[in-house]
């Protein structure tokens, strides 16, 4: 092994950089963790930023989203643009990725290691592509340890966040967080990004959730981690808070339709059942990812 050094004295300064810092700011490439339980708007909302990054940067984006088939995020985007949320002309910038996700980190002969050969690969078809934002969706399905073991979550976060940078790509990675919000599993994932959010519903002030909020398809962002300065941009944004209200998906104004609120808190209650818009192609559950 060679060690390099370099006096401070002949290192150029130079200033952390972020991407669309009008709306919701990441670090320039390098790795940002977006957490929430499912049925928020995870998807949706990485769908904006891959819009709002478009327009900033004139540059293409790709989703890795294993979760959703390409059609189901087509007819949601397409949802959006009806409703002002993204734009009709960035179809044309976003890549779906359609392969199966390979395991970028995993035990092989009892040692735990990140799988570099892939990892390269990926990089080598995203900047043939020129493609500057990427979106990996969900963490676990590129992962291959053992999400509570810190050692394992270290070796795979550090090897994301050395791709990013060696590849100057832009990187969100989407993670489910536990029942607190919080993002799951090892401390390691959170430690090793340069920023983290977490994505959650409105709450009232006994803690439930603001059905009013929701069905006008509003959602809270808060930032979580901050290492380069994501916070200086975003309390321009939001007023000097972690915190900011966004509209993820359009509001519930059509067909009525009954619905059972799952995060009712008393379950020894009758559950709580509410009254929602809904177009004719279950639009609405279609889309609560």
């Amino acid at each position: 092994m060679s060690l390099e050094l370099i006096t401070l004295d002949n290192v150029s300064e130079q200033m952390a950089s972020f991407v669309i810092k009008d709306y919701l700011p990441l670090p320039k490439n390098a790795v940002t963790l977006l957490s929430a339980k499912g049925g928020i708007g995870k998807t949706r909302l990485s769908l904006i930023m891959a819009d709002r990054f478009i327009k900033e940067n004139n540059q293409k984006v790709a989703l890795w989203l294993t979760e959703d088939y390409p059609g189901q995020v087509k007819h949601i985007f397409n949802e959006m643009i009806k409703h002002n949320l993204v734009s009709s002309e960035s179809l044309k910038m976003i890549e779906i990725i359609t392969s199966e996700p390979p395991q970028l980190a995993k035990r092989e002969n009892g040692i735990f290691k990140a799988n570099y050969e892939e990892i390269t690969k990926i990089g080598e078809v995203l900047i043939k592509a020129k493609v500057y934002f990427v979106v990996f969706d969900p963490l676990l399905a590129f992962y291959g340890g053992n999400e509570n073991d810190n050692s394992e979550a270290r070796v795979f976060i550090q090897s994301f966040a050395e791709w990013a940078k060696n590849a100057q790509i832009t990187t969100l990675i989407i993670h489910h967080a536990n029942k607190d919000g919080a993002s799951r599993g090892a401390t390691a994932f959170h430690d090793g990004v340069r920023a983290r959010y977490e994505i959650d519903f409105i709450k009232d002030d006994n803690d439930e959730i603001n059905m009013d909020m929701m069905k006008k398809g509003l959602r809270k962002i808060k930032l979580q981690k901050d290492n380069w300065g994501a916070r200086t941009h975003l309390w321009k944004l939001s007023d000097g808070s972690d915190e900011i209200i966004y509209q993820l998906m359009p509001p519930m104004e059509e067909h009525k339709k009954e619905w059972v609120n799952p995060h009712k808190k008393d379950f020894n209650s009758q559950p709580e059942i509410t009254t929602y818009e809904q177009s004719d192609d279950n639009e609405f559950l279609g889309s609560m990812f």
